[in-house]
C-alpha cells in the first residue's frame, strides 16, 4: 500500500530535519521552563471577579414580625450589587449553581472562587438578631445559649484552587465582605432597640476557606502545563506545512503524482508520522513539567487519555498545515504564516492565560463561547481536566467529543483544498 511508503518517507525526513525537530519540541521546551520557573499571575484591580454562589440556605422566620426570610438570597444579592468604592464597577460576577457545576467551573477556571451558603445561615442570622435584641433590651437577660436563643453558628465555605491568584484576591474580598455583614446586621438592628450597654457580640456567622481536593499544593504552573503542551501541538501546522511546500517546490510532489498515487495515500501516509510526533510532544513535554515542578494527577490512566487527546489536537494541527500549504508559494512563507496563525490561536484558546467569557449559546447541555470553534480549545480543556485535575474519560469525554467533530470538519476542508490546488492533474 502505497500510504504505508509515503508514511515511511514521511518519517525518515522528520528524523533527518534538525530544524523542524528545534521548532516542535525545543522551542516549546524552552517555554515550559521558562514559564515553569518564571511565571506568576498579575492580579488586576477594578475589575469584576467571577465566583460561584450555592445557597443551601432554607429560610427563618424574623422575631417580633413572624417575617419567613431567606438570608441566604440578601446575602447573594449584596454580593451581586458591590461595587468598587467611588466606582460603578462590580466587585463580583455572581453564578448562582450548584456544588458539582461549581466544581467543574472551578477547575476549568471559569470562576475564581465558589461561596458555599449552609442551610442553617438564617437561623444563625436570626439569632444573631435576637442576641443583640436580648443584650440591649434585656430580655433573657442576654444570655445566649438559653432557651429563649439557642447558640447556631453558620459556616460559610470559600472554595477553591489555592494555585490560582485569582482565588487569592477573591477569597480575600469574600471574607472582608462577610466579616462587614455581620457588622451591618448588628448595626441595623441596634438602630430598632433603645440603648447600648456595650456588651460584645458572640459570632453567629463564620468562614473558612476549602480546596478542591487534590490541589492543596498547586501552583499556577499545574494550570498553565497542558497550554504548553497544546502550544507544541499547535506549531505542528507550521512544520507540516513547510514540509508539504517543500515538497511542491523540490518537485517530490510531481514525482509522487506520476507514480499514480492517490491524495488519500499522500495525506493518510503523512498522518501517521505526524500523531506520532504529536504524542511524543505531549509524552516529552510531560516529563519535562513533571521535572520543574508539575503536580500531575490522575496515574497513568490520565496520561493515556491526554496523549489521546494530543493525537487529536496534532491531527487537527496537520490539517491546519494543509490549509496553508494549498495556498504559500515557498516553504519560509508558509513557515511564517503558519506562525502568524498558530500563535495568536494558541492566545485564542486559553494557553498562556484565561479569557474572558464570550458565551454565544449552548450545545449538549454546555455552554458555547466563541474560542471553541477551535479544537485546540477544548483538547486544553481536556489535558487540564486529566493530567491537572486526575479526571477520568467521564470528565474528558464532552471535550474530546468536540474536539474530534471539529478535527474532522477542519480536516475535510484541509483535504479538500490541498487536493484541489496541489494533487490536480496538470492540463
Amino acid at each position: 500500500m502505497k500510504f504505508i511508503s509515503i508514511a515511511i518517507k514521511d518519517f525518515k525526513e522528520l528524523i533527518r530535519d534538525r530544524r523542524g525537530w528545534v521548532m516542535i519540541l525545543v522551542f516549546p521546551m524552552f517555554f515550559m521552563l521558562v514559564f515553569g520557573f518564571a511565571f506568576g499571575g498579575m492580579g488586576q484591580s477594578n475589575v469584576p471577579h467571577d465566583i460561584a454562589v450555592i445557597n443551601h440556605d432554607k429560610g427563618a422566620t424574623l422575631p417580633l414580625t413572624n417575617e419567613k426570610v431567606n438570608f441566604g438570597d440578601n446575602l447573594t444579592k449584596i454580593l451581586e450589587d458591590s461595587k468598587y468604592e467611588n466606582s460603578e464597577t462590580h466587585i463580583f460576577n455572581v453564578t448562582k449553581t450548584n456544588e458539582s457545576k461549581a466544581d467543574e467551573l472551578l477547575k476549568q477556571r471559569q470562576v475564581d472562587a465558589a461561596l458555599i451558603i449552609p442551610e442553617n445561615f438564617s437561623q444563625a442570622v436570626v439569632a444573631l438578631i435576637e442576641t443583640t435584641i436580648q443584650s440591649q433590651t434585656g430580655i433573657g437577660s442576654g444570655e445566649v445559649g438559653t432557651s429563649q436563643t439557642p447558640n447556631i453558628t453558620a459556616t460559610l465555605i470559600i472554595r477553591g484552587d489555592t494555585g490560582y491568584v485569582g482565588f487569592g484576591v477573591s477569597q480575600g474580598i469574600l471574607v472582608g465582605i462577610l466579616e462587614q455583614y455581620q457588622d451591618k446586621l448588628i448595626s441595623e438592628v441596634l438602630k430598632n432597640v433603645r440603648g447600648t450597654n456595650g456588651t460584645e457580640q458572640p459570632k453567629f456567622i463564620d468562614s473558612k476557606v476549602e480546596l478542591i481536593a487534590g490541589t492543596e499544593t498547586f501552583t499556577s504552573f499545574d494550570f498553565l502545563a497542558p497550554g504548553m503542551m497544546v502550544f507544541a501541538i499547535l506549531l505542528l501546522a507550521t512544520t507540516v506545512a513547510a514540509t508539504l511546500t517543500r515538497e511542491v517546490e523540490t518537485g517530490t510532489l510531481a514525482r509522487l503524482k506520476l507514480s499514480k498515487m492517490r491524495s488519500f495515500d499522500l495525506l493518510f501516509g503523512g498522518l501517521i508520522p505526524w500523531s506520532l510526533v504529536a504524542a511524543a510532544q505531549v509524552l516529552i513535554l510531560f516529563v519535562v513539567a513533571l521535572l520543574i515542578g508539575f503536580h500531575w494527577q490522575g496515574g497513568i490512566n490520565s496520561l493515556i487519555l491526554a496523549i489521546m487527546v494530543g493525537i487529536l489536537g496534532g491531527i487537527a494541527s496537520i490539517a491546519l498545515g494543509m490549509i496553508i500549504a494549498a495556498f504559500a508559494k515557498s516553504d519560509r512563507q508558509a513557515a511564517n504564516l503558519g506562525t502568524l496563525i498558530t500563535v495568536p490561536a494558541s492566545f485564542l484558546t486559553g494557553a498562556f492565560f484565561q479569557l474572558p467569557q464570550v458565551v454565544i449559546g449552548n450545545f449538549m447541555g454546555h455552554p458555547f463561547q466563541i474560542y471553541d470553534f477551535l479544537p485546540w480549545t477544548h483538547a486544553l480543556s481536556a489535558l487540564r481536566a486529566t493530567l491537572t485535575f486526575g479526571g477520568g474519560w467521564d470528565a474528558i469525554s464532552y471535550q474530546v467529543g468536540v474536539e474530534s467533530l471539529l478535527t474532522i470538519i477542519l480536516f475535510v476542508i484541509g483535504v479538500f483544498l490541498f487536493s484541489w490546488t496541489r494533487l490536480r492533474p496538470e492540463k
